[in-house]
């Protein structure tokens, strides 16, 4: 093989390794970009989860709020009759006891409510909050990791690079 063939032919693994390296260091790039881009998505998908069961907090307490007024609106009125009325009627099954029981379950549900809407506020609201700065810390020490490898990556291809050139040199001498 001639030198003028031998430089060609190395000239073009050159050319080829080159092209390699620059799709090599395209997919790594894109790949960064794609672990922002999840980062991103799933700190928005927290915050909107976050802003969703704020919401429903408040909804949990205006429906507390709002049963709460009604039975205690209902036990005012009854309140007033009601002595009069037991006095009456003893049997359990009477239906001023049948009322009496209902205005003391919405006043149960009313405080169950409230306890849900305090539940998101003090536990879910927060626990997602955490769970969103734990990701974005973990996507941070992800990408510092991939960057640092994909320094590596390249290093060590700069390095094959040079030792291909040596030895392209080396036989081109010879």
């Amino acid at each position: 093989m001639t030198s003028t063939a031998k430089f060609r032919k190395d000239k073009e693994i050159v050319a080829e390794y080159e092209t390699q390296v620059k799709e090599i260091r395209a997919q790594l790039v894109e790949q960064l970009k794609c672990l922002d881009q999840q980062c991103e998505l799933r700190v928005q998908l927290l915050q909107d989860l976050q802003d969703f069961f704020r919401k429903k907090a408040e909804i949990e307490m205006d429906y507390s709020r709002n049963l709460e007024k009604l039975a205690e609106r209902f036990l005012t009125k009854t309140r007033s009759t009601k002595d009069h009325q037991l006095k009456k009627e003893q049997s359990v099954l009477s239906p001023v006891n049948c009322w009496n029981l209902l205005l003391t379950q919405v006043k149960r549900e009313s405080r169950d409510h409230a306890t849900l809407s305090d539940l998101y506020l003090n536990n879910i609201i927060p626990r997602f909050a955490q769970v969103s700065e734990d990701s974005g810390r973990l996507f941070k020490k992800s990408k510092e990791v991939g960057v640092q490898l994909h320094e590596d990556l390249m290093k060590v291809l700069n390095e094959l690079y040079t030792c291909l050139a040596q030895a392209s040199l080396g036989e081109a001498a010879a």
